[in-house]
C-alpha cells in the first residue's frame, strides 16, 4: 500500500533525507525543487502545486513527483533512502511501492513514470531494478556564468527561440533543444542565453539532441564544455482496457477486475489517505 505523506511522516522523512538522491536531474542543477519545501507545501497546500510526496503503509520509504490531474505522465522528482547496493533484498520494499504507485496511475489514467538522471551507474542501476528501461540518451554541456557575456557579443535571431526551451532557478538555467533543424544554431542559442541577462552568476546546462558539428561547434564558442549524459528512463504503465462483456452479464457490470488482487502481495486500494 502507498499513502501521501503525513505530518508524522516527519521526523523519518528528515531522517533519511541524505540517504536519498534526485531522480530528476534537471531540477536539481538548477535548484528549482526542495525535498523539504516540497513535502511540507503537499502536506498544507495539495492544490497549489503539482509536487505529490507518497509513502509505503509503514512510513519508511518517501517518493516525491510532479503529479498533474489527467496528465499522462508523472515525473520522479527525489526517493529516500535509496540501497546503496543492488541488493534484492534491499529493493524489494522500493519494487513493491513502485507495483502499488502503478497501480494508482492507471486507474488515474497515467500511461508512464519518468526519470531523467545523469549518468551515475548507482541510480541507473537502482531505476532498472524497479522496473525502468532507457528511452534516451541526450548529451549535456555545461558552462559558467561567464558563457551569458559572450552570448551578448552574438546577433541573435529571434525568430529561432522557438527550437530551445528555457528553465531557470536560484542555482542555475538549463536549456533543453525542442526540436532539431539543420540551421546554425550558435544565433538561436546565444539569443535564448541572453534571456538571463547581464547580471546573471550561476551556471548554465545544455541539454541537445545529437552533437552534430553545428551544435558543437556553437557550443564551444560560447564557453560550454561536456558534463554529462542525460538519461531519460521510462517505467510504461498498462492500462486497464474494457473486456467485453460476457453473455448473460448486465450491462454496465464489470465483468472482470482491472488489477486482481491474488496477483500481487499488496493491497489494491491505491493510496489510503488515512
Amino acid at each position: 500500500m502507498i499513502r501521501f505523506f503525513r505530518l508524522r511522516d516527519g521526523p523519518r522523512f528528515l531522517a533519511v533525507l541524505h540517504e536519498g538522491f534526485y531522480l530528476d536531474e534537471r531540477a536539481a542543477r538548477v535548484g528549482r525543487f526542495r525535498p523539504v519545501e516540497a513535502a511540507t507545501a503537499s502536506l498544507f497546500f495539495p492544490d497549489l502545486i503539482p509536487v505529490r510526496t507518497l509513502t509505503d503503509g509503514e512510513g519508511s520509504r518517501f517518493l516525491q513527483l510532479s503529479y498533474r490531474r489527467k496528465g499522462e505522465e508523472l515525473r520522479l522528482l527525489f526517493g529516500t533512502p535509496i540501497p546503496s547496493s543492488p541488493d534484492p533484498e534491499a529493493v524489494a520494499g522500493w519494487e513493491a511501492l513502485f507495483h502499488a504507485l502503478a497501480e494508482w496511475a492507471a486507474r488515474s489514467g497515467t500511461r508512464r513514470l519518468i526519470a531523467e538522471v545523469g549518468g551515475d551507474e548507482l541510480r541507473l542501476a537502482f531505476l532498472r531494478q524497479v522496473g525502468f528501461q532507457p528511452l534516451r540518451r541526450d548529451p549535456v554541456w555545461a558552462g559558467s556564468a561567464q558563457v551569458v557575456a559572450h552570448a551578448f557579443q552574438i546577433p541573435a535571431d529571434p525568430e529561432g527561440f522557438s527550437r530551445w526551451a528555457l528553465h531557470r532557478g536560484p542555482g542555475g538555467a538549463w536549456l533543453e533543444e525542442l526540436r532539431h533543424t539543420r540551421e546554425d544554431p550558435l544565433s538561436t542559442l546565444a539569443g535564448c542565453i541572453r534571456e538571463l541577462g547581464p547580471r546573471w552568476r550561476h551556471p548554465v546546462y545544455v541539454q541537445v539532441r545529437r552533437e552534430t558539428p553545428e551544435i558543437v561547434r556553437a557550443l564551444r564558442e560560447l564557453g560550454f564544455q561536456p558534463a554529462f549524459s542525460l538519461w531519460r528512463m521510462v517505467r510504461w504503465i498498462a492500462i486497464p482496457v474494457p473486456a467485453s462483456v460476457p453473455e448473460g452479464v448486465e450491462a454496465g457490470a464489470s465483468a472482470f477486475p482491472a488489477f486482481p488482487c491474488q496477483t500481487y502481495p499488496w493491497p489494491c486500494s491505491g493510496i489510503s489517505r488515512r
